[in-house]
């Protein structure tokens, strides 16, 4: 526990990610949301001048549902986010020319296309919104269950996809988001956060070097469709099998749902800081493409967030998922947005003082009976007093 805990990465600054699932296809709506989340990030700025980043996490194709009820088969065929869906498109290559907007892959959709088509032609009432509208794009819509990407949940308990066909999946997510994006992916995450060992070594396959997650992995849902982990508990800087590194979502902002608030997850900040952690806030699409209200309330939340950490937390670093896995990963010279060519001066590691008041920070955040034998032998006085003066050593 405490070696593996000390050999964690500890950071001197104060790195700041936004993680956004769910970006893709849809209505044109979501076109203008997206413009307007990118230009209140863009009036943001860290220490060093940078703007917001959102790393958005992209859903490159839904079902082409007309063709698939056309096809005898049921086969199932896709329309292309860059193809099929060219105002969102051009409202993201904008983003990322702006320097707001960095794509990574969530998934080639967000649904397991081949149950789908097969529910489809079967008549499956769960599927009747899809069968009605031959435009239809709305996979927020389905149940939970047909949301997963890497397994079938056409029935539960879902069931993995074929290795073959999860490298088929892979391959040609990565192939298409390079032809729409003009660079790989280097980091992922798995929709509804379902996958396993298998997914991994597909995506090690194709060059991606880290993994997004909210602190653990699902390998599926059981027959009453709770999710199942494995592992339960994963570490920023934790390496899998394949020596991919996890990046870790540790700031919840989620308003739609009523249970995050910009205090809630400044408290949260507050603990990442505190442990010399990256700031990672999970956010997703749906906070900012339902109604008009919710929308605004979302990007003014967001907004307040990020001024109340950048105002209150010594330098703040705005930096996207892909460029913390590189440094995780070694490249320390300089932070570059391979996605419209900017760099930045590269992040350092916290000097030892301010190391050993982070690692007590982890500690106590983590191990609550540890705290507890530290109040009542009198530790926690001087363990305290090392926290309290190493966040100046910063």
């Amino acid at each position: 526990m405490f070696i593996a805990t000390w050999r964690e990465p500890y950071f001197a600054e104060t790195p700041v990610l936004i993680e956004s699932d769910d970006w893709g296809p849809g209505g044109d709506y979501q076109a203008e949301r997206l413009r307007n989340l990118l230009g209140s990030l863009a009036t943001t700025r860290d220490s060093r001048g940078r703007c917001a980043v959102l790393t958005a996490d992209v859903v490159l194709a839904v079902p082409d549902v007309a063709k698939i009820q056309d096809d005898a088969d049921n086969r199932y065929f896709r329309k292309r986010l860059d193809t099929d869906f060219p105002e969102i498109f051009e409202a993201m290559r904008s983003g990322m020319t702006q320097g707001t907007f960095v794509p990574q892959l969530h998934g080639l959709e967000h649904l397991n296309g081949e149950a789908f088509a097969k529910l489809l032609g079967d008549g499956d009432s769960r599927l009747n919104d899809a069968r009605a509208h031959a435009d239809w794009w709305d996979w927020e819509s389905l149940d939970s269950p047909l949301q997963g990407h890497y397994v079938d949940g056409s029935q539960l308990p879902t069931t993995p996809i074929a290795e073959n066909k999860a490298r088929d999946i892979v391959e040609t997510a990565g192939r298409l988001f390079i032809e729409m994006f003009g660079q790989p992916t280097l980091t992922t995450v798995a929709p509804c956060y379902l996958w396993g060992d298998a997914i991994e070594a597909c995506w090690r396959e194709q060059r991606i070097t880290a993994i997004q997650t909210a602190g653990y992995r699902c390998l599926g849902r059981d027959g009453n469709g709770k999710y199942f982990a494995d592992p339960t508990l994963i570490r920023c800087g934790e390496r899998n099998q394949y020596d991919q590194v996890y990046l870790v979502r540790n700031v919840m902002f989620e308003p739609t749902d009523g249970k995050h608030t910009p205090d809630s997850a400044y408290a949260e900040a507050l603990a990442a800081r505190r442990q010399a952690l990256p700031l990672t806030i999970s956010t997703h699409k749906y906070n900012f493409t339902r109604s008009d209200t919710q929308c605004r309330d979302s990007i003014a939340g967001l907004q307040q967030l990020l001024s109340r950490i950048c105002t209150t937390l010594p330098h703040v670093r705005f930096l996207a998922s892909p460029e913390l896995a590189e440094w995780l990963n070694g490249n320390r010279n300089e932070i570059t947005n391979r996605f419209n060519g900017e760099t930045w001066q590269g992040l350092s590691q916290a000097s030892q003082y301010r190391k050993v008041g982070a690692f007590l920070y982890r500690l106590y955040y983590r191990h609550p009976k540890l705290a507890w034998i530290a109040y009542l032998s009198g530790l926690i006085f001087p363990a305290w007093f090392v926290c309290a003066t190493s966040t100046r050593d910063s």
